[in-house]
């Protein structure tokens, strides 16, 4: 498929919706050179070579306002502004900076070159390390390189350029198995490149024997009466659990990633969190494996015990986390982020609540599951929502509320959900039950999705005007329709118009506007396949 030479992307700040095209344009990119295969670990890089150039001349823009305004010259001591910006930074993330660059000219260009051997050219008016880009043995395993130019218009300003390396010739090698000696070799190499730890304990719990490495990770003096000191540390669940437990209970003794956390002698609150498996022998020695997985102050931040039973309980709690949580947790880990942060975004806000079912339940409670019923509805309105590329937010009793990243494809599963709301309908009053019906609203325009709690509970969600108008319009619905404001009726594409059929505009005054909202009815102007409804 040929795709159309994208243009150049100017960038302040790395926003959702730029974030995505940039995303877009370089998929494509690799299409063109069939090397869509490796689209993700180039996007990786793309992220963070923005993202590197934009810290670089956030730093640089504010150390000039700094200058500016509070009269520092460039002899100053750097640790002043340096303390300033990450005041910024944490207070109000690179919004402010943004905003100033956008109005003064300072911005970051991202092209995909057609040519055989760029991929991705990156112009900035500020120089900065693109060696210490964290990617950079990601990009050599690749078998690109960087090149950098200076920008002849821009003072300072450099111009970085992905090169592919068509002359690599990459070796093809037909696998083997391993043999008892390369496998031992190499068993051998891991364990001292990792520095793993080997403890072997009798059955009645006694340490027999540990190796130095194991010493060492737990920083104690590597010397046989520093082994009293091991033996102290290891805590007595884990002789409950293992030694007495695990090891005796399961087939032939083995235990697998057992996760327990050892205080570090001479410390007041320093714990290393282990990963241990192991079995037991003929003569019931207990060989154990120690693994460091984290070191941690306070002891509590990750779980200690089988990472089967945490396992188990992440399929039973996964299905109470948000989808977009856990969406936005995975591209978090891959970009090598280790918390959600805010993000600011244009979305089309979704509600959807059962008209009545409150007195419905209160008159129907013996006659009918209510959760079944409530339980049936929501599973068809999340259905819609999945298929339509949405995500939900959450769920109040028996309303729900809805993001979609195209206004098209937030009406598409309105009209989707009244759609199944019919079917189920008639088959209830087939069945001489009463029919429910659904109010559906649904608005346009920037919300903050953000972190909204404490620390013991948490929800990333999505906050703002935009968010309480949609649930106001809703509230204004007549059952069995869906009320739109005009707003994302105009956001939707031109190209897309075409599958609805909007009403006449009229006005509401709605809570917190002191302008009527204009709002209108939408339904789909195609009739709907029936085998959609699924």
């Amino acid at each position: 498929m040929d795709f159309p030479q994208p243009e150049p992307v100017h960038i302040h700040s790395l926003e959702h919706e730029l974030w995505q095209r940039l995303q877009s344009d370089l998929v494509h990119a690799l299409q063109r050179r069939n090397l869509a295969h490796i689209a993700s670990p180039c996007i990786l890089v793309l992220h963070d070579l923005i993202d590197s150039a934009l810290n670089a001349m956030h730093h640089r823009v504010f150390r000039q306002i700094v200058e500016s305004d509070f009269g520092l010259n460039r002899g100053t001591n750097d640790d002043y502004p340096e303390e300033l910006y990450k005041t910024e930074i944490k207070e109000h993330g690179s919004e402010n900076i943004a905003r100033y660059c956008k109005q003064n000219g300072w911005q970051i260009g991202v092209s995909f070159p057609d040519r055989d051997n760029e991929l991705i050219r990156l112009e900035a008016p500020v120089a900065w390390d693109s060696s210490a880009c964290s990617t950079a043995r990601l990009i050599d395993a690749l078998g690109y390189r960087l090149e950098v130019e200076s920008l002849a218009n821009v003072p300072n300003g450099q111009r970085l350029i992905l090169m592919t390396q068509p002359d690599l010739k990459t070796v093809v090698r037909s696998p083997e198995l391993l043999g008892d000696m390369a496998q031992a070799a190499s068993l051998s190499g891991i364990f001292n490149r990792l520095s793993y730890g080997l403890i072997q304990f009798s059955g009645n719990g006694e340490l027999v024997t540990a190796s130095p490495s194991m010493l060492a990770l737990l920083q104690l003096n590597v010397r046989a009466t520093a082994l009293n000191a091991l033996k102290v540390a290891i805590p007595l669940n884990f002789y409950n659990d293992i030694i007495w437990g695990a090891a005796l209970s399961e087939e032939n003794g083995i235990f697998e990633n057992y996760r327990i956390r050892v205080k570090l002698t001479g410390t007041d609150n320093a714990f290393i969190l282990f990963n241990v498996s192991g079995f037991r022998d003929e003569h019931a020695i207990i060989h154990s494996l120690w693994q460091a997985v984290s070191q941690d102050e306070g002891g509590a931040l990750l779980s200690e015990g089988s990472m089967l039973s945490e396992v188990r309980i992440h399929n039973i709690t996964r299905s109470y986390v948000p989808q977009l949580v856990e969406e936005k947790a995975r591209d978090a880990i891959r970009l090598g982020k280790n918390k959600l942060t805010n993000e600011v975004r244009n979305v089309a806000v979704l509600f959807c609540d059962i008209d009545g079912f409150t007195s419905y339940v209160e008159t129907n409670a013996s006659s009918e599951s209510i959760i079944d019923t409530l339980n049936l509805i929501l599973l068809r309105v999340a259905s819609c929502v999945k298929r339509n590329h949405g995500s939900i937010d959450k769920f109040m009793g028996d309303c729900m509320m809805a993001l979609f990243d195209r206004p098209d494809d937030a009406l598409l599963a309105a009209c989707d959900m009244q759609g199944h709301a019919e079917d189920i309908n008639t088959l209830r009053l087939r069945a001489g039950q009463k029919t429910l019906q659904l109010r559906i609203g649904v608005h346009w325009g920037e919300v903050v999705i953000g972190n909204v709690g404490t620390v013991e509970r948490l929800d990333w969600t999505a906050i703002g005007d935009v968010v309480n108008t949609a649930s106001r319009i809703e509230k204004n619905c007549h059952p069995g329709a869906i009320l739109i404001s005009e707003t994302i009726r105009n956001a939707v594409p031109p190209a897309e118009a075409h599958r609805f059929a909007f009403g006449d505009t009229f006005h509401l005054q709605v809570k917190g506007k002191g302008e009527e909202l204009a709002v209108c009815q939408v339904t789909q102007a195609v009739e709907r396949s029936a085998t959609s409804r699924h």
